[in-house]
């Protein structure tokens, strides 16, 4: 692979119209990107109106599984964000359901073992398939052995395991039966593989792939990852979309997944990495990671295309 140059930082007036007149298509990431837990990062919602008058189409790609695409539509709402609908938007549990649906051939009305929140279970349940375990409140009892949901139902065909705060030995016992039965041969799949995302108050906290990957490791067996940086998840989002993988940039905090998400789907023509730094990278970190990539395992993946300081920050650089 050849070595990237260090990527543009964007904080002039004309990286950022040039920016404009590369790119058609923005795909975001939202924590650390539009919003940090319930709050919105400034000047991003500007951000978002100038680019939809100026023609642009955009669309949500998250690795939190928390939620609905109908739970996100709210929150969007809810933090005065508008012109959304359920097609711009593309969580994690979504992508395990197209997988079960597309990918698997999971028949319909099958039971899918759920270790994740309501956004998994709601997801399933639209597509017509039935959720078990994941919220289920006997799942908050102290484990014991004789427990109901240790014995496994024959009729799951399938586990899907993504993020959740309710992480107890009994959920992780009762999901361990189920990757573990039929030597091992019912799909598991993983909703992400962030270790961390950005909290309130400054706070990093635990992301769904801590748990996937507890789950990989105690069951000793690989995953099916849907979210990113996986390509099947980007060619889905490109193709529901219609957008053209040349005009497309991908912006996001992270290095491992978002990043790694754009360059590897050759977006932008392999230019179509946007890095932002109000999540989860933080400019020490990345100052760090660019002074020797190939330290980190496919860290040249990893080089984002163009750096910016925040997503709310653009329309202040255009404008000035």
């Amino acid at each position: 692979m050849t070595v990237k140059k260090n990527p543009l930082l964007i904080h002039r007036r004309e990286h950022a119209e040039a920016l404009l007149e590369k790119y058609d298509n923005f795909l975001f990431d939202c924590d650390g990107v539009i919003w940090l837990d319930e709050k919105i990062i400034e000047g991003v919602k500007d951000t978002l109106e100038f680019l939809k008058k100026n023609g642009k189409k955009f669309a949500f790609v998250t690795n939190n599984s928390s939620k609905s695409r109908q739970e996100y539509l709210a929150k969007f709402s809810s933090l005065g964000i508008q012109g959304v609908t359920k097609d711009h938007i593309f969580p994690t549990c979504y992508a395990a359901v197209q997988a079960l649906e597309s990918d698997l051939q999971v028949p319909k009305k099958s039971k899918i073992w759920v270790l994740g929140d309501s956004g998994i279970e709601d997801e399933l349940e639209e597509a017509g398939y039935i959720p078990v375990g994941g919220t289920d409140a006997r799942l908050n009892q102290a484990f014991r052995a004789d427990h109901e949901f240790l014995t496994v139902d024959p009729e799951v065909q399938a586990v899907v395991v993504g993020s959740t705060k309710e992480f107890n030995y009994m959920r992780i016992a009762s999901t361990l039966q189920y990757l573990l039965w039929k030597n091992k041969t019912i799909p598991f799949i993983g909703c992400n593989i962030d270790r961390s995302y950005p909290g309130p108050n400054g706070l990093i906290l635990p992301a769904g792939g801590s748990v996937v990957n507890y789950m990989q490791y105690t069951a000793d067996r690989d995953f099916i990852n849907v979210g990113k940086p996986s390509k099947v998840f980007l060619e889905a989002i490109l193709a529901k979309n219609g957008f053209d993988r040349s005009r497309t940039l991908m912006v996001g905090d992270t290095l491992y997944t978002d990043i790694k998400f754009g360059n590897d789907g050759q977006l932008g023509e392999g230019c179509g990495s946007l890095l932002v730094l109000t999540g989860g990278t933080t400019p020490e970190y990345l100052h760090q990671f660019l002074q020797n990539p190939n330290h980190y395992d496919e860290g040249e993946s990893m080089i984002p295309s163009y750096v910016i300081r925040s997503l709310g920050d653009f329309v202040d650089i255009i404008q000035s």
